[in-house]
């Protein structure tokens, strides 16, 4: 799969580098889009920074997801014996997220035990009810694998026998001094030195609506009737779903009502949000969980570029999903979707400052808790319609929601970026 990858990939950046026939751009597009469509729930709950312990300093690996799917690959085969708890201080757990000769991988927002044990070739033991943030490895293959659970303080302890082989892995030039602390009873990271990033341009491609409705109702067996209501088309059946699909922004929203619903726990609703994913389009390669809220009854995923989550303000980089009451769910998302990076024609890059300067000036501004702070790409609008343009930013959390942070440091209201 990967190698078929690649070779669509090199086919789409040719033919956008030499302008050619549009609808073999598509067809193009579409045999893609295919490859991924069987993308396992594991790879969308999936590991977004990596941090390297050595020599007493912590550095990050820009090119995060490169880095993490090359050390996921390797540790997935360690014989490993099943897992013990062992509760710490906070100040002590935060100590031992800085042993040395250890990589730190970072999921973006917590996730449950059966995720993360799902490719383990060895038994780990862990269960649905255990939460994860971090996944603590050896460099050399020695020792243990560390399971971190934030909120409780308490690491899983999975101790390696022997022939585990040591990671050897090409970190790349590009990693930026950094640092762990508490926040809001979470573990954050912090850049303590500028990063430098490219912009990138990505081919920008657009489902079908009826394509979407028929995979939506599909299930329901009811053949979906349509009303035309402004900007809006209303797609509905005899009961259970309506797909409103907003003909002037491309936003798309699915209600559905579901009498056999199970997600009474986090573990049922990453299932389930897995599958709502999976059901109303072909699942992207680069669309990943990002955070949940409100006890997992909010779940987001965001679409990804080297590692970085993507924003933007009309929310087509977001896939949002809420669980309501009376076995009711509510999905919103874009029918437009990143296909692949086109090729860099000019070198443009953005120098973005360190965090600590960044927290101190929004701090200033006395907008209220700065509850996080991420290096992200800003979804530009590039005044072509067949594709976009991803700039480097700071994006803060205030007040649960995501605001771009500008190069004078003040935050975006206008348009808050959800």
């Amino acid at each position: 799969m990967i190698v078929i990858s690649i070779a669509l990939s090199f086919s789409l950046w040719y033919s956008v580098s030499n302008p050619g026939n549009l609808t073999e751009r598509r067809n193009k597009q579409e045999a893609a889009k295919k490859i991924v469509a069987s993308k396992p729930i594991q790879a969308v709950y999936d590991t977004d920074r990596i941090i390297i312990n050595q020599n007493n300093e912590q550095k990050v690996a820009v090119d995060y997801h490169g880095s993490t799917n090359e050390v996921t690959e390797k540790i997935y085969d360690w014989p490993l014996y099943k897992a013990r708890r062992k509760r710490y201080s906070k100040s002590d757990y935060l100590e031992q997220l800085k042993r040395n000769d250890y990589a730190v991988l970072f999921y973006p927002d917590t996730v449950t035990g059966d995720i993360v044990s799902h490719d383990f070739k060895s038994d780990i033991g862990l269960k649905s009810s255990n939460h994860i943030d971090r996944i603590m490895v050896p460099l050399n293959g020695k020792g243990s694998v560390f399971f971190g659970d934030d909120k409780n303080h308490q690491f899983y302890e999975a101790t390696l026998s022997d022939g585990a082989k040591p990671l050897n892995v090409d970190w790349g030039q590009h990693r930026v001094k950094a640092k762990v602390f508490w926040k809001n009873d979470q573990v954050q990271l912090e850049l303590e030195e500028s990063i430098t990033l490219p912009e990138r341009n990505y081919l920008l491609d657009e489902n079908k609506v009826t394509d979407i409705s028929k995979n939506v109702f599909t299930q329901t067996g009811d053949a979906p009737k349509a009303v035309t209501r402004g900007d809006e088309t209303i797609y509905s059946d005899t009961s259970s779903r309506q797909l409103i699909a907003n003909n002037k922004t491309g936003r798309m929203t699915l209600e559905a009502y579901d009498d056999n619903r199970n997600d009474d726990t986090l573990s049922d609703r990453f299932n389930a949000g897995y599958h709502w994913l999976s059901s109303r389009t072909n699942l992207p390669e680069n669309l990943y969980y990002f955070e949940q809220s409100k006890n997992g009854n909010q779940v987001q995923y965001r679409y990804y570029s080297d590692g970085l989550p993507i924003f933007n303000v009309d929310q087509s980089g977001l896939v949002q999903i809420n669980f309501k009451a009376d076995d009711q769910v509510k999905i919103d998302f874009s029918k437009y979707v990143l296909q692949v990076p086109l090729p860099k024609h000019k070198d443009s890059e953005v120098t973005l400052p360190d965090e600590k300067t960044v927290r101190q000036n929004i701090a200033s501004q006395d907008l209220g808790d700065v509850q996080d702070l991420r290096v992200g790409y800003e979804w530009v609008d590039s005044g072509d319609s067949e594709f976009i343009t991803l700039v480097p930013k700071w994006f803060a959390k205030i007040k649960d929601e995501w605001h771009p942070v500008n190069d004078d440091f003040t935050v975006s209201q206008a348009g808050d970026i959800e």
